[in-house]
């Protein structure tokens, strides 16, 4: 969906009711009937401009590996704390930034993961796992003030770090706000350990304890605890070597609690299979961690958090609130203490760039390969990745890559998508648009960039994005606003100083010898994909956007009023019945219909899955080929013929080009996933017209365990808007 405001025939700017609104006296008829939340919001802030800050100054920050207990070594403590963190907000002659209230140095406020003690106050750091290796995780919500930063020493936090809207499923009975529970993204796991959204915990036991509730085996909810401890979580870490994540998932907060740093890497390691064959060349080189030196680190084989942030003139971390409107008398909603009530809109799109915590920052690279862990830790902005020369602007391609070095291969590959690796390495970030390395959100890539290649030397190489925000399948300048994608700002994201020195081409991307199995073979494939699917028939789920009948916003920065968005799943809010009730070890596809404009990364909990066909429905052609769901009934297409898979809406050949979103891409190809990017419908979803051509995406899932699980959007504001979805993972003969 749009970010940008949908107006009203009228702007507020200058008008009798923007008064109103910016007086705070207007009333309303609407009341809610939440307990009343703590005073809030406070929609208007003194926003730092990201254009008054210094670049690529920061030193990258290697993110630790967490250490084991040494009483037990499959048991991991993790406790969500808060801390402070210098993101390195600098001006443009390296001075600390001084909060204009204070003078002092700013300090920001973050949460994150105390992991085995080991603490760095934003994120938590990487959990390594052995496949075939069982690990307990015990999860203990430990949010206070800390006295000279020593945890639980300090009163109960009871506000959240950043402001909440009380009207998300989630935050609307007076829920505590400083509430955890842990999903760890891409876990083949148990239900009972996979961060149920409704079986969190909060700090305060006293609290918990009153918010207790028991399992309902009936809908897979796992029981709410009457601790500040979740149960005993297990991993038994039976699937392939992958890059995964775990991160926080309460209802109604999860994408604050990501925000605010509650995220950690997660990485599953294979001896047998990365101990032989071309694998067991990859980089790798453990040495002490330059920041926190009695903890280690790869030095070859580093893990990379991408998020977009904004924060105040004082350095505190801001996720944008609005003034919540009635739709009916566009005055502004109070609760019955007279609090005016905050309202989120369905995207939010930060101003500076933070790689693993720092804004921009740069890494002094050697002449030789190293490999990148990258995911998407951003709430709505997805990143298109390529390289350019700083300093010239020479942007970074085949064509420059084999004029430095007629006999090498391009040293940019890919090798693993988020759920292991490929059957072959596949060359990405071969340029701008639809050449670079696309991530949208959640997802993650496993990238070998080899700087030994001669293209590469001396330079000082800045990693670009140049995806528009919102994200609807194409790029250029008619796709992009300038408010959220500005080429000096939000389309950088680090610098790679490379050394002026000889290096020596790895053999993993020479022309000869072991880049030919890098580039053919890493890890065979497996025969699962090419398994019947036991159900007779592919699961039609789709996407749709509906205007919200009781709620809009006043955006400060524009003074419209847009309209709020409720964005569902089969025309279904998440609390309504299931209706996907796959059987255990059933092998189903499902097929992703996107009725919106704009791209959707869709997740699905518990199973790794293929990307089979992408397309759009033809519904001109074929009329009412496709009926979206509605509160009836599950979408339906009439005919398969109305499926035309690698095809763009419009084009005259009926055919998409390699890069297009309505293609599998070459890095969705022979690889496990767990995320997927649905292209979008040819035509914007209006309430007066039918959506013209739906994007679609076709996928091939196992389901391994019983229980509840979720499917969602990864744009973290459209799963709190709605956009997510419970399945139940029922006995042989019980699904449907």
């Amino acid at each position: 969906m749009s970010a940008r405001p949908r107006p009203l025939c009228f702007s507020l700017l200058g008008s009798a009711l923007a008064l109103v609104l910016l007086d705070g006296c207007g009333g309303s008829s609407v009341a809610p009937t939440a307990a009343a939340p703590p005073p809030g919001p406070t929609p208007i802030y003194n926003p730092l401009n990201p254009e008054k800050l210094q670049q690529f100054a920061n030193a990258f920050v290697e993110i630790p590996i967490a250490p084991k207990s040494p009483s037990s070594p499959t048991t991991y403590t993790v406790n969500k704390r808060q801390g402070t963190w210098d993101f390195g907000l600098r001006d443009r002659e390296g001075g600390i930034l001084k909060n204009p209230l204070t003078a002092l140095p700013i300090v920001t406020k973050t949460w994150g993961y105390d992991i085995n003690g080991a603490f760095l106050g934003i994120y938590g750091p990487t959990v390594e796992a052995t496949k075939d290796t069982t690990l307990t995780f015990n999860y203990i919500n430990n949010l206070r003030e800390e006295v000279g930063g020593v945890m639980g020493t300090g009163p109960y936090l009871t506000k959240h770090l950043l402001q909440l809207d009380y009207t998300l499923d989630g935050t609307d009975e007076g829920e505590p706000e400083c509430r955890m529970t842990t999903h760890l993204h891409g876990g083949e796991i148990p239900y009972t350990s996979d961060g149920h959204p409704d079986a969190w915990v909060t700090n305060d036991p006293a609290v918990q304890a009153k918010w207790a509730k028991a399992a309902d085996p009936s809908t897979g909810f796992p029981g709410r605890a009457a601790t500040n401890q979740l149960p005993p979580y297990t991993y038994p870490n039976t699937q392939e070597a992958a890059t995964l994540w775990f991160h926080d998932h309460s209802m109604g907060i999860t994408r604050l609690d990501a925000y605010a740093g509650v995220a950690a890497f997660y990485v599953i390691k294979d001896p047998v299979v990365e101990g032989t064959g071309v694998l067991a060349s990859l980089p790798k080189g453990r040495y002490a961690n330059p920041v926190v030196p009695s903890l280690q680190s790869d030095e070859f084989d580093l893990p990379i958090v991408i998020q977009d942030k904004a924060f105040t003139e004082d350095g505190a971390l801001v996720f944008p609130t609005f003034v919540n409107l009635g739709v009916y008398t566009y005055n502004a909603l109070h609760d019955s203490n007279g609090n005016a009530l905050a309202s989120i809109r369905p995207e939010m799109w930060g101003n500076v760039i933070v790689v693993n915590g720092k804004a921009w920052p740069y890494k002094n690279v050697k002449t030789q390969l190293y490999r990148f862990r990258i995911v998407n830790g951003s709430d709505s902005r997805m990143y298109n990745m390529w390289f350019q020369d700083a300093d010239t602007g020479e942007i970074i391609t085949p064509d420059v890559a084999h004029d430095a070095a007629p006999t090498l291969t391009w040293p940019v590959v890919q090798i693993a998508a988020e759920q292991g690796y490929a059957d072959a390495a596949v060359d990405v970030a071969t340029g701008p648009g639809n050449e670079g390395l696309l991530l949208p959100n959640g997802s993650r890539a496993d990238i070998l960039v080899d700087f030994g290649h001669p293209v590469f030397k001396g330079r000082n190489i800045v990693l670009r994005n140049d995806c528009p925000a919102p994200f609807s399948g194409e790029f250029g300048q008619a796709a992009t606003d300038a408010e959220t994608l500005d080429p000096k700002l939000t389309g950088r994201i680090m610098l790679f100083k490379v050394a002026n020195t000889t290096g020596t081409p790895s053999l993993l991307m020479a022309a000869a010898g072991p880049a030919t199995s890098v580039r053919t073979s890493l890890v065979p494939y497996g025969a699962y994909p090419h398994l019947t699917p036991t159900r007779s028939a592919p699961r039609l789920v789709d996407m749709q956007e509906r205007k919200d009948p009781v709620y809009a916003f006043l955006d400060p920065t524009s003074g419209l009023v847009s309209f709020r968005t409720i964005l569902l799943l089969n025309d279904k809010m998440f609390r309504a019945p299931i209706t996907e009730k796959p059987e255990l070890d059933s092998v189903e596809e499902w097929v992703f219909i996107n009725a919106t404009p704009d791209v959707h990364p869709m997740h699905i909990h518990l199973t790794k899955f293929e990307v089979i066909e992408k397309g759009y429905v033809d519904n001109v052609t074929y009329p009412n080929a496709y009926t979206p769901a509605d509160s009836f009934a599950l979408p339906k297409v009439s005919t398969h013929d109305a499926f035309i898979p690698n095809a763009e809406p419009g084009d005259p050949a009926n055919s998409a080009l390699p890069g297009s979103l309505y293609r599998v891409s070459a890095n969705e190809i022979k690889v496990w996933k767990d995320t997927v990017m649905v292209p979008p419908a040819a035509s914007p979803l209006e309430s007066s017209s039918p959506v013209v051509h739906p994007g679609y995406v076709r996928v091939r899932a196992k389901f391994s365990a019983l229980g509840a699980y979720m499917w969602h959007c990864h744009i973290l504001s459209h799963e709190e808007n709605e956009m997510m979805r419970s399945f139940l993972v029922v006995p042989a003969g019980h699904g449907n």
